[in-house]
């Protein structure tokens, strides 16, 4: 860590992230409300602590009261479970920045992931303005296939740049050298970045990621919890528990 540097802690609803301090995620999507609401009712009932609302299959995006109607259902479900929203830049919305607006304008959501492309837009500037003026945080992300250790290292300095709450970067892991790329740029990054960060890693080697959280310092380790989420992570339950046995011993 640079001489002087505090970590900053992010308090996202009422969790707080925190570098080597990871919480447990999972993906939430579904293209109606009343699926949304089921599988946010199967998110309660576990070891959870943050939600990721994808929001690309999400039928009604076009339809703002029902948009809005369907966030305050999924935060009356979830309670002090904080819901993130986040669309998929593979499949991006032509309702991306409208969408955004409406969760924001009505602080229907904790946070708002924004990809770096869409972040420094002049509309994602007054977006983001309005965020903060409603304690709204702001997850800076990217998303990449394949990158060496440096790349991803200069991906989140990048993020960080922006000014976000929390930088997240997120890799395709089909195969074993690009998780570890991520997990070794993560570990630097959170000795040089005062800001909380999160490592996503998808595909089947995804879960060593997820353990791993305490040794690269990613605020967020992601599972699934029954269908919902991808279903390569370990269940919410395995990732806790795989936690709590690789969590460093103090003094050691």
């Amino acid at each position: 860590m640079k001489a002087g540097m505090v970590l900053k802690e992010v308090t996202v609803g009422e969790l707080t992230l925190a570098t080597g301090k990871p919480k447990i995620g999972v993906v939430l999507a579904g293209a109606t409300r009343e699926d949304l609401l089921r599988k946010a009712g199967q998110i309660l009932t576990s070891v959870a602590q943050i939600v990721i609302w994808r929001l690309n299959p999400y039928q009604e995006l076009d339809n703002r009261a029902e948009l809005v109607n369907t966030a305050a259902q999924l935060q009356q479900v979830l309670g002090t479970i904080p819901l993130i929203a986040m669309f998929s830049m593979a499949n991006e919305a032509p309702e991306y920045y409208q969408t955004y607006q409406t969760l924001v304008n009505n602080r229907s959501v904790a946070g708002v992931d924004i990809d770096l492309a869409m972040v420094n837009q002049p509309d994602f500037m007054t977006l983001t303005k309005q965020m903060r003026t409603n304690r709204i945080r702001l997850i800076a992300s990217q998303t990449v296939t394949t990158a060496t250790t440096g790349d991803l290292l200069a991906t989140y300095r990048e993020l960080a740049a922006t000014g976000a709450d929390v930088v997240r970067v997120t890799v395709a892991s089909h195969d074993a050298q690009t998780v570890l790329a991520l997990m070794a740029a993560t570990e630097q990054a959170q000795q040089q970045l005062a800001v909380p960060i999160v490592a996503t890693a998808t595909g089947k080697f995804g879960r060593y990621n997820s353990v791993c959280s305490h040794l690269t310092g990613s605020a967020i380790a992601f599972g699934h919890v029954g269908r919902v989420g991808d279903q390569s992570q370990l269940a919410v339950s395995q990732v806790k528990q795989a936690l709590q046995m690789l969590a460093p011993i103090e003094g050691a």
